[in-house]
């Protein structure tokens, strides 16, 4: 269906993507033609797509995007075949579930994410319906995305222009929240002292980013590790990622230039959230981006020969941290509204 507004001929067309506790990827396409004389700067004027659409998707076709919806934690080595364009005016994603193009909108942390997803953080709960988020036994309706908008948006300029998507197609309505909550504190094991397996992210280290000059594409970044002082760790700054490992039944992750508060509130899903029950908060006092690399093996379902750490052996013995269960501030994103997508 074609659609006009602001004197500009759009058209719609769509694809899909995929998704799970692990797994990131989702995405919308759109196409504009300019109308004769239009000067104005694309994004001098409120942040939206010119054209978008957004379709149902009831196939299992692998969930797919060509532009990435990561918020900064990776639960999985990203996919071979995945192409991502991380600055552009092309969106589009197929086979997503809407909880994933909320946690791309509003940038959400691990811990936000879980506590959209999952009624499992004690008193942290979304509201969010079971059609939204799906669930341990229930799956959740999925949707292909595709959009444009003028210009060569950021990564943070798309969040803004998929919120007013969301808004706009799903009568999405949200707020933020800060509740007290029974947590762990991730602190120091021994004042003053890191583990082996945790140094500050060397200023030297040419890390990969993703690229903005038109064009091109992160094909590169998408390789599981680089090697650094700590071993092999993800290519890109910023993310956490599954690590390759040669011992059996052991679980690897690593971050390059990561904060210490992203990697807190990620341990629960790195870990799954038997091991790690309750949202994690940084309390280390340590301030700047960190390199670390963790493994260990796991408690439930760990092959019968396997021998190593335990997760929380290991978080001490290699990283030099703890958990400690206190209250603190969790953050949350609250919806208020949603509905099933408008019409294209």
């Amino acid at each position: 269906m074609e659609r006009w507004k602001d004197g500009r001929l759009r058209g719609v067309c769509a694809v899909w993507v995929r998704s799970g506790i692990g797994s990131l990827g989702w995405m919308a396409l759109w196409f504009v033609i300019p109308s004769a004389g239009h000067a104005q700067s694309p994004l001098a004027a409120k942040l939206e797509f010119d054209v978008a659409s957004v379709r149902q998707n009831k196939s299992d076709d692998r969930p797919s995007s060509s532009f990435s919806l990561d918020n900064g934690n990776v639960y999985s080595t990203v996919n071979k075949g995945d192409v991502f364009t991380p600055r552009g005016s092309y969106f589009a994603a197929t086979n997503q579930p809407l909880w994933h193009y909320i946690a791309f909108a509003y940038n959400l942390s691990g811990t936000e994410e879980l506590a959209l997803r999952f009624n499992y953080f004690a008193g942290l709960s979304s509201k969010a319906p079971t059609w939204v988020t799906g669930g341990f036994d229930v799956s959740a309706d999925r949707f292909d995305i595709t959009a444009r908008s003028d210009g060569r948006p950021t990564k943070d300029q798309m969040r803004l222009m998929m919120q007013a998507l969301l808004a706009d197609r799903f009568n999405l309505m949200v707020h933020r929240e800060t509740r007290q909550a029974r947590v762990f504190a991730l602190v120091l094991a021994k004042p003053g002292q890191t583990g082996a397996e945790l140094a500050p992210h060397p200023a030297s280290d040419a890390c990969a980013v993703e690229p903005t000059a038109e064009g091109a594409d992160d094909r590169a970044s998408n390789q599981p590790a680089q090697r650094s002082a700590l071993g092999e760790l993800p290519r890109v700054c910023g993310v956490i990622a599954h690590l390759p490992t040669s011992a059996t039944g052991h679980i690897r992750f690593g971050g390059r230039g990561v904060t210490l508060s992203l990697l807190a509130s990620s341990l629960p899903t790195m870990t799954g959230m038997a091991v790690v029950p309750r949202p994690v908060i940084d309390e280390t006092g340590l301030n700047g981006t960190f390199d670390f690399a963790l493994d260990w093996v796991p408690e439930f379902n760990a092959p019968s020969d396997a021998s190593g750490p335990n997760f929380r052996e290991a978080l001490k013995e290699q990283l030099g941290l703890k958990l400690e269960p206190q209250k603190g501030p969790v953050d949350i994103l609250v919806i208020d509204r949603v509905e099933h997508p408008s019409a294209n």
